[in-house]
C-alpha cells in the first residue's frame, strides 16, 4: 500500500486521471487522460436522458451546459473551464495517455534535466577558473584580450551551450543512476584535477612564452598592444574552454552522445579546426585580424603537442572518476527514518 511504501522511505509516483485530492502530498505526481471514454460517458448521459419527458428547467440546463460545451472545445481566447479528468491541480505532470508510460517519460526526461545541470555547473567552474587567471593573475603583467578576442571567444562558448542543453535523452532507461547534486567525491575531485592540468598548462605556456619577449616593463593601466605572452594566453585559454566542453559532456547512458548529438559535434570540429589554424599560423591575415602575433616555430609545435597532452589526461582522468565514483542510490534506511518520525508528528497532531 501507498502508507507503507512511504514508510520504507521509497519515493512514490502514484498515477491515475488526476481527480484524487489525496495525491497532493505525494512527492511526484502523473495523471493521465483518456479523452474518448470521458466522451462516450457523457454521450451515454445525454442518450439516456434524452429518452424520458424534459421539463422547461431540464431544458434550459441543458441549453446552457451545450453552449458551455462549445466554448471549451472552440475557445474564445479565454481560458477554458477545466472539467475533471482533464488536468490535475495536485499533479505536477498531466500527459494525456491512457497507459503508464508517462511515468518513464518523466523519469527520463528528469535524469536528463539532471546531468545536463551538473555538467554545465562544472563547465562553468572550469571557464570561470581559467578565465579568472588568464583575466587578474596575468593581469599585472599587462596581458588582456582584445576586442575581437573575447567576441570570437564569446561566441564560441554560448554556441557550445546552446548545442549541449539541446542533447535528447536516450529512449530506453539506463541501470545506472546520476549523480544527485553537486557537493560529492566525484564533482570535486574532477574540478581539482582538471584545473590543475589546465593550470600548469596555462603557466608553462605563459613562462615558454615569455623566453622569447624582450624585457620590457608593461603597466596594467596601459591600452591593449598585441605582443608574444599575449597571444600564447588567448589561445590556451581557448583551447582550455574547447577541452573543457568536450571532456565534461555527459552522453551515454542518458543522453545522446557527442557523435549523435550532430549540432554539438560540429561546433567541436569547427573550433578545434579554426584554433589548429591560428596556431599553426596557417592564414597570416587571419592572425593579423585577431591581433595575434607570429609565434615562434618550436613554442608554436610545443603548444599543440601540450594541448593534446592536456585534453587525453583530463579526458583520462574525468572517465576514471566516473568509473570510480557511480551515482549510488539513494539511502532507503536514512528515508526510512525520515518517514517514520514525520508519520509519527502527524499521529501526534
Amino acid at each position: 500500500s501507498k502508507p507503507a511504501l512511504e514508510t520504507s522511505g521509497k519515493t512514490i509516483i502514484p498515477h491515475g486521471e488526476g481527480t484524487s485530492r489525496a495525491r497532493v502530498a505525494s512527492q511526484l505526481d502523473s495523471a493521465s487522460i483518456q479523452r474518448a471514454r470521458v466522451a462516450s460517458q457523457s454521450d451515454s448521459t445525454s442518450n439516456s436522458s434524452g429518452n424520458r419527458h424534459l421539463t422547461a428547467a431540464e431544458n434550459q440546463r441543458q441549453r446552457l451546459q451545450r453552449m458551455m460545451d462549445e466554448l471549451n472545445e472552440e475557445g474564445d481566447g479565454r481560458a477554458p473551464i477545466v472539467k475533471l479528468g482533464d488536468a490535475s491541480m495536485a499533479s505536477p505532470f498531466t500527459a494525456k495517455h491512457a497507459s503508464v508510460a508517462p511515468t518513464t517519460d518523466i523519469i527520463r526526461q528528469g535524469r536528463s534535466t539532471l546531468v545536463t545541470t551538473l555538467q554545465m555547473f562544472k563547465i562553468l567552474g572550469l571557464n570561470c577558473l581559467s578565465t579568472a587567471y588568464v583575466l587578474s593573475v596575468m593581469y599585472l603583467d599587462g596581458v588582456k584580450l582584445g576586442d575581437v578576442q573575447a567576441t570570437i571567444s564569446g561566441v564560441f562558448t554560448a554556441a557550445f551551450f546552446l548545442f549541449i542543453s539541446h542533447a535528447r535523452p536516450l529512449p530506453t532507461l539506463s541501470a545506472e543512476r546520476p549523480h544527485p547534486n553537486i557537493f560529492c567525491a566525484y564533482v570535486l575531485l574532477s574540478l581539482l584535477g582538471q584545473f590543475t592540468v589546465h593550470l600548469f598548462f596555462l603557466i608553462s605556456s605563459v613562462k615558454a612564452a615569455e623566453k622569447y619577449m624582450p624585457e620590457e616593463c608593461i603597466e596594467p593601466d596601459a591600452g591593449f598592444h598585441p605582443n608574444l605572452v599575449n597571444t600564447v594566453s588567448y589561445m590556451v585559454s581557448m583551447m582550455i574552454q574547447v577541452a573543457t566542453f568536450a571532456v565534461n559532456y555527459m552522453g551515454h547512458p542518458f543522453n545522446q552522445s557527442i557523435s549523435e548529438n550532430r549540432p554539438f559535434m560540429y561546433a567541436l570540429v569547427a573550433a578545434v579546426g579554426f584554433f589548429t589554424v591560428i596556431t599553426s599560423d596557417i592564414f597570416r591575415d587571419l592572425n593579423d585580424w585577431l591581433k595575434l602575433v607570429p609565434l615562434p616555430v618550436g613554442l608554436r609545435n610545443n603548444l599543440l603537442i601540450w594541448a593534446f597532452q592536456m585534453f587525453f589526461v583530463c579526458y583520462s582522468w574525468e572517465r576514471l572518476l566516473r568509473w570510480a565514483f557511480p551515482g549510488k542510490v539513494p539511502a532507503w534506511k536514512r528515508r526510512q527514518q525520515v518517514a517514520v518520525s514525520t508519520l509519527e508528528k502527524k499521529k501526534e497532531l
